[in-house]
């Protein structure tokens, strides 16, 4: 799984924004096969032109999730 990073405002307060791929998925429209097509295709293009990659795609290992449920709601 990647983190897709957009570089938000980076000049006026240092912040990076992150997108997961579904996050990316749900804006451009594209398949998952797809965008990690185009995400290796940029990661070499970005390594040619001596940048690092991974400043722009954060390969992340995907972390298990809780999920609660309260049938009666909370009190």
């Amino acid at each position: 799984m990647y983190i897709v990073g957009a570089f938000i405002a980076e000049k006026s307060f240092n912040e990076h924004e992150y997108f997961s791929l579904d996050d990316v998925m749900a804006i451009t429209g594209e398949s998952r096969e797809e965008l990690l097509q185009r995400i290796e295709q940029y990661r070499q293009e970005l390594t040619e032109a001596g940048e690092n990659p991974d400043d722009y795609f954060k390969p992340v290992e995907p972390q298990r999730a809780a999920v609660y449920y309260f049938p009666n709601g909370l009190h």
